[in-house]
């Protein structure tokens, strides 16, 4: 008897076989929107999203600068949210007719017209009401579902309308870093409208990008730890950046809890913003400060990134700088960071 060892799937290869294939499927995908019946082309696509990772979702959606939306996306999957990333980056460019997406986008106005049948209901969306609190120690916001439909309906029928209407109004990746908890509740309260809401979470956010921190302290090891790492700490916020690069440097001048005497620690500051001057591809997330050591979290969309910081280590001054680089697609290396 021959045993045939099974070949690894090959999701970088997928992904070549799927935009090869969209090349010239197009033409049908454009007439399937526009109402001709094509069950063949729906197989098709499910079968090459599948062979990139059999737990992807897809759809075509409405678009905002777009007429149609092509979207693939990991279905709420910290892990797989690189992976869709990867398709995108894989794919064309938009043009008028078509864009392409690696989460479902939100739409301040998806629920005003949308209707959900779920557990023998029949839901007008637009009668959805939300409330809304910011937990400034977690950085993001907590969330109250109500409908009038939902005292006549089990529980998870309720759960899962909201987290579906979350996501068709905030979007995917913005449910993922943004929104906290989730309870779909019976009694009436909640009054905030899908824009209304919209809005409140958008005001959350950092303007234009820039990052903000939260600072921890705590002990490890019978040793006392300083910690601070960007909020939110998600991988949605950073899609495709799943290598993560640990960077351990050694400081010498210290007191006598472990942490660096000022004078280190302008060095050590010194070395960071060169290496996030220099490293392009990579984002600093968080820094652990503890015991002679000074740990900065790093994450990379490419292992060429670990190379690149070789150079702008070398010789520092204290000792050896430790790189450690690890595939990391779900962020767990930092969850401990991340509340």
């Amino acid at each position: 008897m021959i045993f045939k060892r099974r070949r690894k799937p090959d999701p970088a290869a997928a992904i070549g076989a799927f935009w090869a294939w969209w090349a010239t499927a197009r033409p049908r995908a454009e007439k399937l929107i526009g109402g001709a019946p094509d069950d063949g082309l729906i197989d098709e696509i499910a079968g090459l999203v599948s062979a990139i990772h059999p737990d992807l979702h897809w759809e075509f959606a409405a678009g905002t600068s777009t007429r149609h939306l092509l979207v693939v996306s990991s279905g709420g999957s910290a892990e797989l949210r690189s992976l869709a990333e990867r398709w995108r980056r894989a794919g064309p460019p938009p043009d008028e007719t078509f864009g392409y997406a690696a989460a479902r986008q939100g739409r301040p106005d998806a629920l005003d017209s949308a209707r959900l049948s779920i557990g023998g209901h029949d839901l007008d969306l637009a009668d959805l009401r939300f409330g809304a609190e910011h937990d400034e120690d977690r950085d993001c916001v907590d969330v109250e579902v109500w409908h009038p439909a939902f005292a006549g309906m089990p529980e998870n029928a309720g759960g899962q309308v909201a987290f579906l209407a979350l996501d068709w109004l905030l979007g995917e990746d913005t449910v993922e870093v943004w929104i906290g908890a989730i309870e779909a509740v019976t009694a009436p309260g909640p009054s905030l409208t899908g824009p209304q809401l919209t809005a409140l979470v958008t005001a959350v956010q950092p303007a234009d990008g820039e990052p903000r921190w939260r600072n921890m302290s705590g002990v490890r090891s019978g040793r006392p730890i300083l910690a601070m790492a960007q909020t939110r700490l998600r991988p949605a916020r950073w899609p495709g950046h799943d290598l993560h690069i640990r960077m351990d440097v050694p400081y010498r001048d210290r007191d006598d809890n472990g942490f660096p005497t000022r004078e280190a620690m302008a060095g050590l500051h010194a070395l960071e913003d060169h290496v996030a001057g220099h490293a392009d591809g990579t984002v600093v997330v968080a820094h652990e400060t503890t015991d002679g050591v000074r740990t900065t979290h790093l994450y990379a969309d490419s292992p060429l990134a670990a190379d690149v910081l070789k150079p702008l280590i070398a010789g520092w001054r204290d000792g050896r700088v430790r790189i450690t680089v690890t595939p990391d697609p779900d962020w767990g290396q930092v969850a401990h960071l991340a509340p």
